[in-house]
């Protein structure tokens, strides 16, 4: 409804075509009250003219509605104050309740637009009323009802006149409001258009920022993937490389003093513990590379549906919690929360994130500590499973929080750390579970990590 109104104040057209097919369809059905009397009394002078002037506004109502406004609404106006003038005329005069429908005529043709057609209408109500007040003045024809001479005429056309005035001021002051606010309506329409652009062209340009960022950040990561995968590698390769040297160098030194016959039994048992040493380097350091692939491999989780089973997750952490406190035995670990919590999801999943964040603990948190403990919340929500990771430790630095999941970020470089480890734990956690993990730094004095996945 209010849409409907809304279109048809800024529809000026509409507008009017709705009001006056309103005034045609209610001056039709007082018409037709208005004819029982006759009819009843048979009285076929007035009831032929209810009848005429019903097939007026009906002929009215047809050019409205074929969009022939002007000429519909002067129609009607005209109708009306005809058939009011005739049955004043040929009946009782100008009664008083007669008299309210000329300012209702004058009230609808300023509001409808058909103003110019108002003159017209005042001049015919007003000469009637005249002609009417000189009819009963000089007794050629008398009215029923008193009060109906020329005095009475010129006191009503005075009354009219003011009237008629009065409501042209404000039929005007209301048309030209109406101009205004539709002037206003296309300068804000044009107003917000012109927004409207300036907002997209913003989202556009930081749309387009973005993915810029996004580009510069995948390369600045691929550039510190492959800068750490050449380091963790380059280490173990080049003293196997150093090594396998040293074993070429000794076995051509070997070769050359059997050639000359130089051999001497303290110089082949040097050769001997020189090898087994180079061997051991090679062997060492092949396995630690070997190792460092196998992590990333790790690295990259491949989710696959044959792993996925249905278990209970409280089983599954008092197994890894168990298993983790034979390797750190300073270390001890609670599991709390709801006991019966069962779960489809990859188990290996849950067992590598879970081996990985107490290795962390383990290897970080409780460096510089005699004893350490670990706290472990389960809970269910809904469809959700939400777990809980923390640790008394040491905590993780402020500036070092955001970069915890990176990969090859590690605050342990050159003393075995690789920085794969929580890289591992979250794309675990994304990739496998499809859930979420995120550090939350006000939970307790250590680490602290939250864990959200589906149950299924």
């Amino acid at each position: 409804m209010f849409l409907e109104t809304e279109a048809n104040i800024f529809n000026p057209d509409a507008y009017r075509k709705k009001r006056i097919i309103q005034v045609t369809w209610l001056a039709q059905s007082a018409t037709i009250l208005a004819s029982f009397f006759p009819l009843m009394s048979k009285d076929w002078f007035n009831l032929s003219i209810l009848f005429i002037f019903l097939m007026s506004l009906y002929f009215s109502r047809l050019l409205v509605k074929k969009g022939r406004l002007d000429l519909g609404s002067n129609l009607v106006t005209f109708s009306v104050t005809l058939i009011i003038l005739s049955l004043c005329l040929v009946n009782q005069g100008i009664r008083d309740e007669a008299l309210l429908i000329f300012p209702a005529l004058i009230s609808f043709a300023v509001l409808t637009g058909t103003d110019k057609f108002l003159w017209s209408i005042y001049a015919l109500i007003a000469c009637s009323i005249m002609l009417m007040g000189l009819v009963n003045e000089l007794a050629i024809y008398q009215h029923v009802v008193g009060g109906t001479g020329l005095e009475s005429a010129i006191l009503i056309i005075i009354i009219l006149s003011v009237v008629t005035y009065s409501l042209k001021i404000l039929g005007s002051d209301l048309t030209s409001a109406n101009k205004k606010l539709l002037e206003y309506q296309d300068e804000l329409e044009q107003k917000v258009a012109d927004r409207t652009q300036e907002l997209q062209n913003s989202i556009n340009s930081l749309t387009e920022a973005k993915t810029e960022l996004v580009e510069a950040e995948k390369m600045a990561s691929l550039g510190r993937l492959v800068a750490g995968v050449a380091h963790e590698i380059n280490t173990p390769l080049g003293i196997a490389i150093t090594a396998s040297s040293l074993i070429h160098e000794s076995s051509s030194d070997l070769k050359s003093k059997l050639e000359t016959n130089t051999v001497t039994k303290s110089g082949l048992s040097t050769y001997v513990n020189d090898i087994e040493q180079s061997i051991d380097m090679v062997q060492g350091n092949l396995k630690r590379a070997a190792n460092l692939i196998a992590d990333f491999k790790q690295a990259a989780v491949l989710q696959s549906d044959e792993r996925v089973k249905t278990f209970n997750l409280y089983e599954i952490l008092h197994t890894i919690v168990a298993h983790n406190k034979t390797l750190h035995k300073q270390v001890t670990a609670d599991i709390s929360g709801d006991k019966a919590i069962y779960i489809k999801q990859d188990p290996d999943a849950i067992t590598r994130i879970f081996t990985n964040l107490y290795s962390n603990s383990c290897i970080h948190g409780f460096a510089e500590m005699d004893e350490g403990h670990i706290n472990i919340e389960i809970s269910q929500v809904g469809e959700l499973v939400s777990i809980i990771y923390s640790d008394n430790g040491k905590g993780i630095k402020k500036d070092n929080i955001e970069h915890i999941f990176e990969p090859f970020f590690t605050t342990k470089r050159g003393k075995g750390g690789t920085g794969l480890g929580m890289h591992i734990v979250y794309n675990l956690v994304t990739q496998s579970l499809k859930g979420q993990i995120q550090y939350n730094a006000e939970y307790c004095t250590g680490a602290c990590f939250e864990i959200t996945f589906k149950l299924a």
